[in-house]
């Protein structure tokens, strides 16, 4: 496989995550939010979207915070990386 195969790759499973990240949260799912935003940080990082991956880093750490109350802090955190991930995608193209 060559490189830009493997980024097509790679960005399609961004894309996916992000959406899977924002219905997680929606859901209150926050197991799921976490291992959506872990997945991200991960491949964002890979592919030098340094502000994609550390958004979804901040997210992980809301997450684990315990915060009584995180779902709105989570769902609006989940939607930035949404909104982030398809203006990358916009200006990719």
């Amino acid at each position: 496989m060559d490189a830009s195969t493997e980024w097509v790759i790679a960005w399609t499973d961004l894309i996916l995550d992000a959406s899977a990240l924002d219905e997680a949260a929606r859901k209150h799912d926050l197991d799921e939010v976490r291992f959506r935003a872990c997945s991200i940080a991960v491949r964002a990082k890979r592919y030098g979207f340094d502000e994609l991956s550390r958004k979804a880093i901040e997210l992980m750490e809301r997450v684990d915070a315990k915060d009584p109350s995180p779902e709105l802090a989570c769902l609006q955190s989940a939607q930035g990386i949404l909104r982030l991930v398809d203006a990358i995608t916009k200006n990719r193209r």
